[in-house]
Parts: C-alpha cells; structure tokens; sequence
C-alpha cells in the first residue's frame, strides 16, 4: 500500500511539474511573439517581457550592446495592435533607445497593454527596460 501511495505522490509530483513547464513556454511564447529571425527580449520594471525587432542595423547594434553591459533604457516607438500576450508591439521600422523621454510616454509592458487605444492614438512610447535576451 506505502508502494503504490509512493508511485502516485510521484507521478502527480511529474505531472504538475511537466503542466507548469508547458504553462510558462506558452506565456513566453505569447509574450515573445515575433515574425522576424533577428530580435530582442526586453524586460521592465515590473518583469514583465516583450519581444523588440527592428530593421535599422543601428537600433540592432544599440540593443546587442544593452545586451551585453545590462544597462537599462527607454526603449519605444509607434504602437501598434499586435497578436501576442499584450496584444501590441512597436512598430519595426520606428524603434528608438534613449536614455531620457519625455515622461508623458514613459510607461510599462502590462499599463500600455490595459490601454492600447489610448497609447496608439498617443502616437509614441516609451518602456524603462533591459535587454535580456538576443536572437
């Protein structure tokens, strides 16, 4: 009987294990969507994730050095409506790092995600981040 409890605790134990792994890939996922090979993972203040892409080699150059030297920085641009966890990204060809902004566009991942019509009518913004992976 002390046999079969054991096999049972361990196979729940596997089990809750392998839905919590697969649970965190899909919000990864989501939260990373992309279309291209070339991009970036940024992280705010709150932990929260967005995948970054843009096709001005200047703007890739800056976040591979980001990446390297972990600074944190605003990174933006032109909202638009996107199929991801958030349901927005910067537009590619508009991304912009700056160390200061205006503070009117300065938001987080999560807060631009509960009012996107809000941001994308604003025209710009902004997300206090670091550069936590590249790809």
């Amino acid at each position: 009987m002390k046999q079969k409890l054991r096999i049972a605790v361990f196979v729940l134990a596997i089990t809750s294990v392998a839905i919590w792994l697969v649970w965190n890939h899909m919000e990864y996922s989501s939260a990373t969507k992309h279309d291209t090979d070339r991009w970036a993972v940024i992280q705010d203040v709150d932990g929260s994730m967005l995948a970054i892409e843009t096709t001005n080699d200047t703007v890739w150059n800056q976040l591979v050095q980001l990446h390297q030297n972990g600074t944190e920085m605003w990174i933006g641009g032109v909202v638009e409506r996107y199929d991801s966890k958030w349901g927005f990204r910067f537009d590619p060809d508009t991304i912009i790092i700056a160390q200061y902004t205006i503070e009117g566009a300065q938001t987080t991942i999560r807060f631009l995600s509960e009012d996107i019509e809000y941001w994308i009518n604003f025209g710009i913004a902004y997300i206090g981040s670091t550069v936590i992976e590249i790809h």
